[in-house]
């Protein structure tokens, strides 16, 4: 077979209806960035969370921060929590983790879940604030509880990796199903490597592969990225009739309550089966 180069962007070596020989491989591409700070703009009469968003998202930081700093000064929840999302985000040329952080911990302290999920992340991996599991943990767990996937993606890696907790790998994959029935990429791609490594759950590359393009079909070019090393030892790991069969089945799996019951099921008969080794 022939290798194809991907970038972490493209998809359609797994998805092309014709499914070409091939096998993939996809770089990591390289996040760091230098970009001047933009030039500052007055702020609206009225500043708008919806506008600050918009701007955000065409990469008008200037614009973003102007409307969202003071609804954030304000004291308005939503501004808290975008403004710190706004301040933690690369290559903006605003980007400030400190001020992120403490940004997103008055929107936690006023309960907003979604800020609890990224400050805890914050502590996670010590972004503007000191690394601290402990607080990472409290965090993520009751964002988690409050159904948020990317809580509930972390609060597995917490789990799976005895991070913060005593580890325990069947209630890992528990949370990280949690996630992934709500499409939740991370999460997919979680399963494919729990599949592929045969930890948490049986050794399978057929299912790894499966829930790897399921990943893939549902992320962004830097989540596809962040997964490189596992994409590219699955789609070693089969052969391209594997590959492809697993394409089709991806497709026709959709996301919902209950959807990966048998995830959760080969778990289960995982954890079954490590408690019965000497």
């Amino acid at each position: 077979m022939r290798n194809v180069l991907i970038n972490g962007a493209i998809l359609l070596a797994f998805l092309s209806p014709a499914f070409a020989d091939t096998t993939v491989t996809i770089t990591e591409t390289n996040t760091e960035c230098h970009v001047s700070p933009p030039e500052e703009v007055a702020s609206p009469v009225k500043p708008s969370a919806a506008a600050g968003t918009a701007a955000a998202r065409d990469h008008n930081y200037a614009l973003a921060r102007a409307n969202l700093k003071p609804l954030a000064e304000s004291g308005d929840l939503e501004g808290e929590r975008l403004y710190g999302q706004l301040l933690m985000q690369k290559c903006t040329g605003i980007q400030d983790k400190t001020a992120a952080a403490s940004w997103l911990g008055k929107a936690a302290d006023g309960g907003d879940v979604v800020a609890k999920a990224e400050l805890g992340n914050a502590y996670m991996n010590g972004n503007g604030v000191a690394q601290d599991d402990a607080k990472a943990f409290a965090l993520i767990q009751a964002a988690a509880a409050a159904s948020n996937p990317g809580a509930e993606v972390n609060l597995g890696y917490f789990y799976l990796s005895g991070r913060g907790v005593e580890k325990d790998r069947y209630q890992g994959m528990v949370w990280t199903v949690k996630a992934a029935e709500q499409g939740f990429p991370a999460a997919l791609f979680n399963i494919a490597h729990a599949y592929f490594r045969g930890e948490a759950l049986p050794q399978d590359n057929d299912k790894a592969a499966r829930y790897m393009v399921a990943g893939m079909m549902r992320s962004t070019p830097a989540q596809k990225s962040r997964f490189a090393a596992d994409i590219n030892n699955i789609s070693r790991a089969v052969s391209t009739d594997d590959l492809k069969h697993a394409a089709d089945r991806a497709k026709r799996w959709s996301p919902g309550p209950g959807s990966l019951s048998d995830v959760l099921d080969d778990a289960g008969r995982q954890r079954d089966r490590q408690a019965r080794l000497p």
